[in-house]
């Protein structure tokens, strides 16, 4: 692989007090992301020239989950380094959203499921799991 960092976007979609997490399949195929198969992640993949942040944000999160998001807004950016891939990965949040999640991807993700924030799966993407912790140490903050 290029030794070049690439653009990764990652969308929380919030519903109340829950967020969208697919679960990642067991023998997917390396898709030059991070590849971590078998875990839970929130929706959405690598940036495109010419994109915006949100455009990438929607058109990932139609592609994996068929949903409609609106109402977004940049939480964050993070490294996200293996030993052969860098990415930078830009956390979204989507307040807002319309229809029912579906498995678009069947060879990447084997279901859609929303999940409680405080009753996440353990098993999760190291990149998504960046992303929650951040979020609910924010919100926690807040909360004071």
């Amino acid at each position: 692989m290029e030794n070049i960092i690439k653009i990764g976007i990652g969308v929380m979609i919030k519903k109340g007090n829950k967020i969208l997490l697919g679960h990642r399949v067991s023998n997917g195929l390396d898709t030059g992301g991070i590849y971590e198969p078998d875990s839970w992640c929130l929706p959405g993949g690598k940036q495109e020239y010419n994109e915006t942040i949100f455009e990438c944000a929607a058109r990932e999160v139609k592609e994996e989950t068929d949903l409609d998001i609106s109402d977004m807004e940049v939480f964050g950016a993070i490294d996200d380094i293996q030993t052969d891939r860098h990415f930078i990965t830009i956390h979204v949040i989507a307040n807002k959203v319309k229809g029912e999640a579906k498995v678009m991807e069947i060879d990447k993700q084997d279901k859609w499921e929303w999940f409680e924030l405080d009753k996440l799966p353990q098993n999760l993407y190291s990149p998504s799991k960046k992303f929650i912790s951040n979020y609910l140490k924010r919100d926690n903050s807040r909360n004071r």
